[in-house]
């Protein structure tokens, strides 16, 4: 009999032990003063009960509960906040739904609102943002996310004429050609050339030559024009118009 009532009391303690190591594991904020704290967004694919929710990075808490409402069209996520967390969100708080990774689990990532706005409160809501990783970005831009692929296609199909018209090693190596010919091109030759223009800018900027004469000398302009006979075709025009103003 006292080894039944012993081996009773053993099992009754492992099982409370167990349980407690399982609420714990599964709870740690059981004994802890929390926060609920409401999102709805239009899709949360991935996003599971137990999800980490992080403040600015650093988890606070965990997601409660997902369901539909009906009300709203959108799907609503209940999170659990930690108490001294609290603080740090605000009312204007926002949250988004991301990814750990390239193809990790989702979480919510809450942002820290306005330090002079009010602390959220139980039952409050925060208001939801689309994510930034790449999968929500694609969602939010709908028509031009198609475009982008589009033009992937398109890219597609071009290399796959030219390789089966046997282009692409011609490509490749006319490439590699005018590659090698720039990475010849001596420096020191071009170096060269623009000091030899300076040169040349700078006497013509002297008057030195017969471009720099011709620029910087009034006078031999208008020789060139009395050569040419532009003087006297401008008296000729002067007389006519002054005899014809006096009759």
């Amino acid at each position: 009999m006292t080894q039944i009532k012993v081996g009773v009391f053993l099992a009754a303690g492992l099982a409370v032990l167990l349980t407690t190591i399982f609420m714990l594991g599964s709870n740690k904020s059981m004994f802890q003063e929390v926060v609920e704290v409401n999102s709805y967004f239009d899709s949360v694919q991935g996003l599971n009960k137990g999800a980490v929710v992080s403040l600015a990075g650093v988890k606070v808490g965990n997601i409660e509960n997902i369901e539909f409402d009906s009300n709203r069209n959108l799907v609503k996520v209940t999170a659990r906040i930690e108490a001294e967390a609290k603080s740090k969100i605000k009312k204007d708080s926002r949250v988004e739904i991301r990814t750990q990774g390239a193809l990790g689990d989702k979480f919510l990532y809450i942002t820290p609102g306005t330090v002079s706005t009010e602390t959220i409160s139980n039952g409050d809501e925060i208001a939801s943002d689309y994510g930034n990783d790449i999968l929500s970005v694609l969602s939010k831009r709908g028509n031009e996310s198609e475009k982008l692929f589009d033009i992937l296609n398109d890219l597609k199909v071009i290399t796959g004429s030219l390789a089966q018209q046997n282009k692409l090693p011609n490509i490749v190596n006319n490439m590699e050609k005018a590659s090698a010919n720039l990475a010849n091109l001596n420096v020191a030759s071009i170096n060269g050339s623009v000091a030899k223009l300076e040169s040349i800018m700078n006497k013509v900027d002297r008057g030195e030559g017969t471009l720099g004469a011709l620029i910087n000398d009034r006078s031999i302009h208008e020789r060139i024009k009395n050569i040419l006979g532009a003087g006297q075709k401008d008296q000729q025009v002067k007389s006519i118009l002054k005899s014809s103003i006096d009759e």
